[in-house]
């Protein structure tokens, strides 16, 4: 009887310290949703009739996603990291980011206290990374997103280092095929170049100011297209003045083949009130100029919101688009050559 209560009494303190050692796992996510009116949107071929829309829409104050991330301690500042996300349409139950089930984020990692941490599988972009900072209204639907998809991008078959280091901020990621949904668009056996992304982003902070820069190149995603480049150069800042922070930001876009090149410069400013309370105030105005060419998109959004708990807020997002010329982008749908457009959303926002 000794004997036995004295194995059952070591079992459970195996037991304990394997719990003890095992990872710390979270499960956790946003859930969003709003009522969207769009005017002026095309109904058809390029000229043909435009209507006005009402929808319900899903993300979009931040996109609806639900997770899970773990952390183990492995001892001597080192620890294993890992994070499964998911985007979820919630006004349809479906997946976002081409129907992956883990489209947001999958990848475990090494992380260092003092050097960083590394990072395989799929990843926000270093793009991403940077517009998080300096876009005022951080990937809403009426935000930089609107002229240029890369400010949600992500990365298939990524190795990703990240690392801390006071006020200096440092990210750099590689790629052997961004996007594994288009065929025989990455890891193409004698093809070293398809669809190949290396991208570096640096910020730092500085008292209330924080400045950051960020660059990356694409290429093509197909045999034939491979020496096709798409290059993103950025800088931006941010400063805050007591209960007011400022944004400002510049990208050139050049996207290049053997035989041409184009280049589209894209700039904002912007403002964030927060007194405190439970009421945030964001303006942004958004300039989209095609070098050598009149075809030019401004874009003025504003987002309000407030918080009933540290957890659900209500928001109020409005924009509007003024085309110029044969430029035709919308916020809410296609719109014709010149067109403009306006657009509105109230919503709710619950994070658990």
């Amino acid at each position: 009887m000794h004997f036995k209560r004295a194995s059952i009494a070591t079992a459970i303190a195996a037991l304990s310290v394997t719990a003890h050692a095992q990872t710390n796992v979270q499960l956790y996510g946003l859930v969003d949703a709003g009522v969207e009116y769009v005017d002026k949107v095309r109904i058809g071929d390029v000229g043909s009739a435009t209507e006005s829309v009402v929808r319900v829409q899903s993300g979009s104050a931040q996109s609806s996603r639900f997770g899970l991330r773990g952390r183990e301690d492995l001892g001597n500042g080192l620890s294993a990291v890992f994070a499964l996300e998911s985007g979820i349409a919630i006004d349809t139950g479906t997946l976002s980011q081409g129907g992956r089930l883990f489209g947001r984020h999958a990848y475990v990692a090494l992380n260092h206290k003092t050097l960083g941490e590394i990072q395989l599988g799929r990843q926000t972009s270093t793009v991403y990374d940077y517009g998080v900072q300096y876009d005022p209204v951080t990937a809403t639907r009426y935000s930089a997103v609107v002229f240029d998809a890369a400010y949600v991008g992500r990365a298939d078959n990524a190795v990703k280092y990240v690392g801390k280091f006071g006020g200096l901020n440092i990210g750099a990621q590689y790629s052997a095929g961004y996007d594994s949904l288009i065929a025989g668009g990455s890891e193409v056996p004698g093809a070293s170049r398809v669809g190949k992304e290396m991208g570096v982003h640096v910020s730092y902070a500085l008292g209330p100011a924080q400045f950051g820069v960020v660059y990356d190149r694409q290429n093509g995603t197909s045999v034939a297209t491979q020496r096709n480049t798409t290059e993103r150069m950025a800088a931006g800042g941010l400063y805050n003045i007591a209960t007011v922070k400022l944004f400002a930001s510049y990208q050139r876009l050049r996207s290049e083949t053997p035989v041409t090149r184009r280049d589209t410069d894209l700039y904002w400013v912007g403002a964030q009130y927060n007194s405190g309370g439970p009421f945030t105030l964001t303006g942004s105005l958004y300039f989209n100029d095609p070098a050598g060419s009149a075809n030019r998109s401004n874009m003025l959004t504003i987002l309000a919101s407030y918080a009933l708990s540290k957890r659900t807020d209500l928001y109020s997002e409005v924009a509007f688009m003024q085309n110029q010329d044969a430029a035709m982008l919308g916020m809410g749908g296609a719109v014709n050559p010149g067109g403009h457009q306006g657009g509105a959303i109230v919503g709710i926002r619950h994070r658990f």
